[in-house]
């Protein structure tokens, strides 16, 4: 039998040299004798400020407008429910590329306000799908007995729902400002060149100005922004909230009028909010020098107005088809095993402190940003033993990493949830811990399973800021190629954009919902 400290060498080994070893590259790049005057430069200073405040109210606004979305789409029950879902979940693994696009469309508002309202559209779903997990399970008799003595929904929110939602909030309030304070494609394409975040001002430092000091110095200053985001939600979590859980308890009660607020609410949101920049982009892939029309799908053969393009989007999308399989095989195969091991009981302090300190080791890669990453792959792995930077195997595996602690945030929660009679029963009849994971425990957590491996598809299909500074030539990606196609004058160039976006919000929707379905089937179907 393979002890279980072998079991951890090939996830440390992969974490250990594809994200480990670039950001100790770009910590001894930052760090020198230049590094306080980098922060004090107006240019740095402002993107610095930017990035903290725009990220704060972001989170804000998310958590706020996501409590009544989570308290409908998971306390009470309607038709429709699942597909509703869905639909809130398909901006949160929609490519950013494809979100600022969308954003476009409403070029009359402010930069700074399409920004927040982008966010807002990507991070609704974390919101509503942490606090709805949890809420869903928690005993309605509180509320119950609440309602009897005549607290109206909002004292009974306030009173009791937040306080035991509480560790969820500060979850889903971290999540969403780490999304938030390293969003790259959305102040990109919404900023204009006019508003600058840390993670823009790395991308111009490193590539248009060549300054390594400055980038690696304001990639510092990022990683620190999120370690310390990491270390708050712990200390006050206090324990592992998944981004949604398994069970969600039993019959819930159907919507009555006392929850109009929560549909009014809800409803303003999935409509404004989400529903209407998707349905602006569906409408304008149809739309071919003012008239209804599918010429701009037929031009995805082609590689734009004047042939701009180095490959046709066909062939992006081949690349991006076949890089999402790899980094999806590698994140869900290493980020199962990581949850395996963390979801193992920790008899001793230490064991419980290496669990903890492995967990967040691991989980550190979701809030440092794809650019940062990027960064540092060209300072790491542009020769030396490992030549990646000139393979075309370097974008699968960076999106690997970066779909790893997603995987790992699904399926730790959910091996948790399973509780630890049923493998105790088998060991006491004599069963290994390879029969009991696969008879056993990977059935029960069979939906999650799927969710985790259609999640990091989509992930890594939509990744734009590391494939913006690693996929270069013929090996260009969906997102790339839309990025170019939005940034080069014509309407042909444009029409493409659109159409490319239609495809990739309908596939995702139709995988989002395939997902949600199966995985809430495969839950009911647990003993």
């Amino acid at each position: 039998m393979i002890k279980r400290s072998a079991l951890w060498a090939a996830p440390l080994l992969f974490v250990g040299v594809l994200f480990y070893w670039p950001l100790t590259n770009i910590l001894q790049t930052g760090f020198t004798s230049e590094w306080i005057e980098t922060f004090s430069e107006p240019s740095s200073l402002r993107a610095i400020w930017f990035t903290v405040w725009q990220a704060l109210v972001s989170t804000l606004l998310c958590l706020v407008l996501g409590i009544p979305g989570a308290y409908l789409l998971y306390r009470k029950s309607f038709p429709g429910q699942k597909f509703i879902r869905a639909l809130v979940t398909v901006p949160l693994v929609l490519p950013t590329i494809v979100v600022a696009i969308a954003f476009t469309s409403f070029r009359d508002l402010p930069a700074i306000w399409l920004i927040i309202l982008a966010h807002i559209f990507i991070n609704y779903s974390i919101t509503v799908r942490t606090l709805g997990g949890v809420w869903a399970t928690m005993d309605v008799e509180t509320e119950e007995a609440a309602a009897i003595a005549g607290a109206g929904r909002l004292r009974t929110l306030w009173s009791i729902s937040l306080p035991q939602l509480k560790p969820a909030l500060v979850s889903a309030g971290a999540l969403t400002f780490l999304f938030c304070a390293s969003s790259y494609g959305i102040v990109l394409v919404l900023g204009g060149g006019l508003v600058q975040s840390i993670e823009t001002e790395i991308s111009i430092a490193a590539l248009q100005y060549l300054d390594l000091p400055k980038a690696s110095a304001l990639a510092i200053f990022q990683t620190l922004l999120t370690a310390m985001a990491f270390i708050v939600s712990d200390r006050i979590t206090k324990g592992t909230v998944g981004i949604e859980q398994v069970d969600e308890g039993g019959n819930k009660p159907r919507v009555d009028k006392r929850d109009w607020l929560a549909v009014v609410v809800t409803g303003a949101i999935i409509v404004g909010l989400i529903g209407w920049p998707i349905a602006q982009v569906i409408s304008k892939s149809f739309s071919f020098d003012g008239v209804l029309s599918m010429q701009n799908f037929e031009n995805l053969s082609t590689r734009g107005e004047r042939d701009l393009l180095n490959i046709t989007v066909l062939n992006a999308a081949v690349n991006s088809l076949r890089n999402a399989a790899i980094a999806t095989v590698i994140s869900v195969a290493l980020g199962t095993l990581v949850a395996y091991l963390l979801s193992r009981p920790a008899l001793t302090k230490i064991a419980k402190l290496s669990n903890r300190t492995l967990d967040a080791l691991f989980l550190l890669p979701m809030g440092v940003s794809s650019v940062v990453l990027g960064f540092g792959y060209l300072v790491t792995f542009g020769g030396g033993p490992l030549p990646l930077r000139s393979s075309w195997l370097v974008v699968p595996l960076v999106q690997a990493l970066m779909a790893l602690p997603l995987v790992i945030r699904l399926v730790y929660p959910a091996l948790l949830s399973i509780g630890s009679e049923h493998r105790e029963a088998a060991e006491t009849e004599g069963a290994s811990a390879g029969q009991i994971w696969w008879q056993i425990e990977a059935p029960m957590i069979r939906g999650v399973l799927a969710t985790a491996t259609g999640y990091a598809a989509v992930v890594s299909i939509g990744e734009f800021g590391a494939a913006s500074l690693l996929a270069y030539g013929n090996q260009a990606t969906l997102p790339t190629i839309l990025y170019s196609l939005i940034s080069r004058p014509g309407a042909v160039n444009y029409g493409m954009a659109m159409a490319v976006c239609a495809i990739l919000i309908a596939l995702t929707l139709l995988l989002v919902f395939l997902v949600s379905v199966r995985g809430s089937n495969q839950t009911q179907r647990q003993p």
